[in-house]
């Protein structure tokens, strides 16, 4: 089964142009855990399509503005997070949470704006929308319903599942060299384990061997074939995984019964995996140019019944442990990225890569223009 990509799709700038027009501003972007925004002036800053984004806590509602104030376009929040007011630290504008200009310094004798201007001095606003802790931006002017991106059986699962987040995450950004689209088809590939982490993560699946969840996975019905619209392309599924059992597992409210491993696949660029109910991490493969890629991770806990004491050096350590493993499939992914030339010979998928195939044939039909929904 031939890709629909060529190599161009993961090198040329003018694709990756494309792809912020007609991928990242008109669907459904992840941003943030709703639990990271919970205090009053909280937020997260993201870059999404070449746009800079702010999305704060006014008043007890997430709301969603570029991030780039109207008098010289200063960036309004600086910080990839933070607890601060919407003000302009270049000349101390400050807006209301309408993003309204509300204050200027010194406007009468410095600014002279008649109201007509003044009225004009807001920030534009995006739509947000949360599926339970999960939050999501949309930068299109009509944006499409939640529901087309993602199925209401796939929402239930993530409301359910999120509805343990701690309030407590840890950060970590990587930058490497090699297209977005390179990580997300590597995660849809569970054949490469055995491989790329053989004493990393595959010692922790158990009672599943790597052929075994091949046949299983083409003996499906489904197909790319079948995979047509847009909420097929984001999916869940479970793993048997063992865990050790360590004393602050039972201080938490662990989601599911037991001992597995759950993965959330998110068109077009989020992995989000939970170990065993007790960890959950977002994976988001953001793009920084055709050939550059930001990997970020956000990473927390169950949420805890009691105090936990030591939960800083547990969130770090499972931090360290998920990059441990992404810097594995780093060195793959990037040997792939600098193979790549205009005249490179196309991927040939096997039928096991159908989730593979049903992404290109998405991406590309959404890089024409195609509605999906």
């Amino acid at each position: 089964m031939q890709s629909v990509l060529t190599s161009q799709h993961y090198f040329s700038e003018d694709i990756f142009d494309l792809e912020k027009e007609q991928l990242f501003k008109r669907l459904w972007n992840f941003v943030t855990f709703r639990t990271l925004l919970s205090l009053p002036n909280s937020f997260v800053t993201r870059e999404i399509g070449g746009v800079s984004i702010l999305i704060q806590n006014v008043s007890g509602e997430i709301k969603a503005f570029e991030n780039c104030c109207p008098h010289r376009l200063m960036p309004i929040q600086q910080q990839p997070f933070g607890q601060s007011r919407m003000v302009c630290r270049y000349h101390g504008w400050v807006f209301d949470g309408a993003g309204q200009v509300k204050t200027i310094p010194n406007e009468d004798e410095l600014y002279c704006f008649n109201q007509d201007e003044r009225n004009r001095l807001c920030l534009s606003q995006f739509q947000v929308t949360s599926i339970g802790n999960l939050v999501f931006v949309n930068l299109s002017d009509n944006p499409l319903s939640i529901d087309a991106q993602y199925s209401k059986e796939l929402q239930a699962q993530l409301i359910e599942v999120s509805r343990h987040f701690s309030d407590t995450a840890i950060h970590n950004n990587i930058d490497v060299n090699y297209n977005w689209k390179l990580n997300y088809e590597n995660v849809l590939d569970h054949n490469h384990l055995p491989y790329v982490h053989p004493k990393s993560f595959l010692p922790l699946l158990r009672k599943v061997k790597n052929i075994e969840k091949a046949q299983e996975s083409i003996s499906k019905s489904e197909s790319f074939e079948t995979l047509l619209t847009l909420s097929d392309q984001s999916f869940s599924s479970t793993t048997p995984l063992h865990i050790e059992s360590w004393p602050w597992h039972s201080l938490v409210d662990r989601y599911g019964p037991g001992d597995l491993y759950y993965n959330f696949f998110l068109f077009p660029n989020i992995n989000f995996i939970s170990l065993g109910g007790i960890i959950f991490l977002a994976q988001q493969f953001q793009p920084i140019s055709a050939t550059k890629t930001q990997v970020r991770f956000t990473l927390t806990t169950a949420k805890e019944k009691k105090r936990i004491p030591a939960l800083p050096a547990i969130l770090r350590g499972h931090m360290k442990a998920e990059v441990e493993v992404l810097l594995e499939d780093v060195k793959f992914l990037e040997a792939i990225q600098s193979n790549l030339h205009l005249h490179s010979p196309s991927v040939q998928h096997g039928q096991y890569e159908y989730r593979l195939a049903a992404f290109g044939n998405t991406y590309k039909k959404l890089l024409k223009g195609d509605c999906l929904w």
